[in-house]
């Protein structure tokens, strides 16, 4: 029992920055979660504590083993904190989801990086730092993602019709009259039934004219097929 209450007490200081570690990565987590995000509460906790327990048990051998200045052993926080940084961005990179329009993730992949440092910080004792950088965190993920910033918007739009090549310089004139850049397009024609298929890559400022100009090719009755993604 006696040796139960020593390693309590003497482990006492390690086990609250186990837990606060757990509170700071969870409030990010929870964040993250109500975004509808697959690295939410759970995942961001088990990176905040294992960050933390990593820095945590380097400090508790470090003094263990009274290793210092003279010592032959040297154990460099500043390494243990590179390695928990490191090992994190193959987590953070497994949530970023890249297709051929858009990447979706690079935010996600973002806060568990910062969470790992949330981690070292509380593991170091560093608890104000700890406290302000988690604070910082959630401003930047909550309250910046209500700022109405509005920025260019990427769509790919296929167009299918029957007849020659020439509607293609229609569309593209009325795509620029909207203030839509074609950044990329691919075409597809079948000579025997005469069908062209154009696909566009388009920039746009907004979803507003995007869907007005989605509207008008639906309406045109030359286009066989519009689709968009």
């Amino acid at each position: 029992m006696a040796l139960i209450q020593d390693a309590v007490s003497n482990d006492g200081v390690f086990v609250v920055r186990l837990l606060m570690a757990m509170v700071l990565g969870g409030l990010v987590g929870l964040e993250r979660q109500t975004r509808g995000r697959e690295a939410g509460l759970r995942t961001n906790i088990l990176v905040c504590i294992g960050s933390a327990a990593i820095i945590v048990a380097f400090q508790k051998l470090s003094l263990e083993f009274n290793v210092g200045a003279e010592s032959a052993i040297r154990m460099d926080p500043a390494r243990a904190a590179a390695g928990v940084i490191t090992g994190i961005g193959f987590l953070g990179a497994g949530t970023i989801v890249k297709s051929k329009n858009f990447v979706r993730g690079l935010t996600t992949a973002a806060s568990i990086w910062v969470v790992s440092a949330i981690g070292v910080t509380v593991g170091l004792g560093e608890y104000v730092i700890s406290v302000v950088l988690t604070l910082l965190v959630l401003l930047s993920l909550y309250l910046l993602h209500l700022l109405p910033i509005k920025g260019d918007c990427y769509f790919s739009l296929q167009l299918e019709w029957t007849g020659d090549l020439g509607l293609l310089g229609e569309i593209s004139d009325q795509l620029a009259q909207e203030g839509m850049q074609i950044k990329n397009r691919s075409l597809v024609h079948e000579p025997r039934t005469k069908t062209w298929k154009v696909t566009l890559a388009l920039q746009t400022r907004g979803n507003e004219q995007s869907t007005t100009m989605i509207d008008r090719f639906q309406g045109d009755e030359r286009f066989e097929r519009v689709s968009w993604n």
